[in-house]
């Protein structure tokens, strides 16, 4: 869940996308008018050097980018009469745009792009006052490791109990090009209201398979692998709820899943507006051959939740924390800061079904913090997490951070290059190993938007940035939060009329197994 306060959205979402491509052909009309020409001329007369790197939004400034990745437009804020910027390739190659804000030509761009790949890519920012030029220079690195093409996730209006605008989404990486996976408005009306969770694809959508779990009326969990989509049902007798947080195992026909008795708390006054968190969580097993239940960790003195499976399906990681003497499901709510997560792992016999018993990876809670959310680089190598000082929920927590174990070493450190000083969570992953895409509140501290940073071949973090847009105000504008984003390498291109059908089926109840362990 993610939000803040409800604002009412007028517009049905589908109409959304054709009035934003309208007003995307009026603004770049509008900056051809301004313009006055076809192709912009970079000033040689009366040019002095400014001081420094110039002001733009977004801060696309010494960064490292993928050679696939959309032209990153921006706003200079410097202030001026009239604005040129070029931006240069190792070989001399180039692109001009005018005006303000900065709009790159697509197909130049990934020009440029491909010319840099591996090197730097050099920037002229040219700003005139008067009779005056001040030209303004900044450099990036192209990585030689492009990015997955896509990125799904959930488009959530800020509100706690009104669910129809939020949408599933996909957004091409290399464009500018976004789509709806499915809306939850369609099911949706004021006598049966429905939420649905993330987006969350199996081996970054290679094998065409991937989920999300609709809430209340007609509640199940939605699976889609390749031309089937069905709904299955896994809250049991046996289980404390329906699945929450998903993990595909990669290469069997498993899906572990946190089960959580999640509540809310608000609050009059002060930073925080909502604390997030669990009674009781354990984890269960689905497995979509059989459509058996069954339990990995019910243990009723533990906090159990987020799994995640290593590359290789032979390890099983999740976020544990036990209530402290005092602390029971009923005094919680005043004692939330009391709960501290800590990460650990357990193998996974897959002949057998079978776990090992819990070992500690990430030891939190004895620095009095709490580890959530492991997720596993596909080599293997590294574990990405995010800390902050107590709780489950830390898309709620301002000193939220993202943590990295190389699980060879045994180092643990921050990413303090991709890090904000505002709330930094939900992260996951490209399916090559070299970027990660994560939820942040750095912007204005209330929408979570996407942002991506790379890790290279030595697990360094650089400076993150966010997804670019063709109008570099869109996040200003938009009250939307970007929830749980994940990597795609291909579009899901499922119909939603055939999703809607399911969602709106009676579910498969999935019958309960008595645990292997």
């Amino acid at each position: 869940m993610d939000g803040g306060f409800f604002f009412n959205n007028i517009l049905h979402i589908d109409m959304y996308f054709p009035i934003k491509h309208i007003y995307r052909c009026c603004l770049v009309a509008a900056l051809a008018v301004a313009c006055g020409c076809s192709s912009p001329k970079v000033p040689t007369a009366g040019v002095t050097d400014g001081a420094g790197v110039p002001a733009i939004y977004p801060d696309y400034t010494d960064i490292v980018i993928p050679p696939n990745i959309a032209p990153m437009n921006f706003e200079i804020s410097v202030p001026g009469d009239e604005y040129v910027a070029r931006v240069i390739a190792p070989d001399g190659s180039e692109t001009v745009a005018s005006g303000n804000p900065v709009q790159w030509n697509g197909d130049d761009w990934h020009r440029i792009l491909e010319a840099s790949r591996g090197k730097e890519l050099r920037y002229e920012v040219y700003v005139r006052n008067g009779d005056t030029w001040s030209r303004y220079s900044f450099s990036n690195k192209v990585a030689p490791e492009e990015i997955d093409p896509y990125i799904s996730y959930r488009l959530i209006e800020p509100s706690y109990v009104q669910y129809a605008g939020m949408t599933l989404n996909q957004r091409d990486l290399t464009s500018f090009e976004e789509s709806v996976i499915f809306n939850n408005a369609a099911p949706a009306d004021e006598r049966r209201g429905q939420c649905m969770n993330c987006h969350v694809p199996r081996n970054h959508y290679r094998d065409k398979a991937s989920m999300f779990h609709v809430r209340k009326t007609n509640g199940g969990t939605v699976i889609m692998a390749g031309d089937s989509v069905v709904k299955v049902n896994l809250k049991t007798d046996s289980t404390l709820s329906a699945g929450v947080y998903p993990a595909w195992h990669p290469t069997l026909d498993l899906i572990a899943y946190s089960t959580n008795d999640t509540n809310q708390k608000f609050f009059d006054f002060g930073e925080s507006k909502i604390e997030v968190y669990d009674k009781s969580s354990d984890l269960i097993l689905y497995d979509m051959k059989t459509h058996e239940v069954s339990h990995i960790a019910d243990d009723p003195g533990l906090l159990e939740t987020f799994p995640a499976w290593s590359p290789d399906g032979t390890t099983l990681y999740y976020s544990v924390a036990r209530y402290p003497e005092g602390v029971t499901p009923d005094n919680l709510a005043d004692n939330y800061r009391s709960i501290k997560y800590d990460i650990v792992r357990r193998s996974f016999d897959a002949g057998g079904r079978r776990f090992s018993e819990p070992d500690t990876v990430v030891y939190a809670s004895a620095a009095g913090e709490s580890a959530l959310l492991p997720r596993i680089s596909p080599d293997g190598r590294y574990l990405l997490y995010c800390k902050a000082p107590y709780g489950t929920f830390h898309i709620w927590h301002k000193e939220s951070d993202l943590w990295m174990k190389d699980l060879k070493t045994g180092e643990e450190r921050s990413l303090s290059n991709a890090n904000s000083g505002d709330t930094d969570s939900y992260h996951t992953w490209a399916s090559n190993g070299r970027w990660i895409v994560f939820s942040s509140r750095r912007d204005d501290g209330s929408y979570t938007r996407p942002y991506i940073a790379y890790i290279d071949a030595q697990g360094r973090d650089h400076k993150a940035f966010v997804v670019p847009q063709e109008n570099p105000a869109y996040y200003r504008e938009l009250m939307k939060s970007y929830n749980v984003p994940e990597f795609l390498v291909a579009p899901v291109d499922v119909s939603r009329q055939d999703i809607l059908r399911q969602v709106n089926a009676p579910a498969r109840q999935a019958p309960y197994l008595s645990s292997r362990r």
